[in-house]
């Protein structure tokens, strides 16, 4: 009879501890399951933070484009007049020397 009482108290005990370990089981997928959606969460918000901050560098970006650009057009339009002004007192001089070319040569046919 006392083997009986102790196989009963051990089974009672296995099945107490089995009980204890699945409470735990349970405790356990539940603090994983909160730390993983805390997790989620948090990585969620660095995620939106990263966008916003990208967003705001992209659009930094494309103003200082425009800057840029709208400096390149200046600097463009100069380089033409300065190139069509250049151009004039080309054609000017290369009249002045064709004159000059022609004085040169009635000069030497008078002679």
């Amino acid at each position: 009879m006392k083997q009986e009482v102790n196989q009963h108290t051990i089974l009672q005990a296995i099945l107490e501890l089995s009980k204890q370990m699945q409470e735990m089981k349970l405790d356990l997928q539940q603090q994983i399951g909160a730390v993983k959606g805390s997790l989620e969460e948090k990585i969620e918000a660095v995620e939106r933070r990263l966008e916003e901050k990208l967003d705001t560098v992209e659009r930094r970006l494309d103003e200082k484009i425009e800057v840029v650009e709208a400096k390149l057009d200046k600097v463009e339009q100069n380089l033409s007049k300065k190139i069509d002004v250049l151009d004039s007192k080309i054609g000017i001089v290369s009249l002045d020397l064709l004159e000059t070319k022609a004085e040169v040569s009635v000069l030497q046919q008078t002679k």
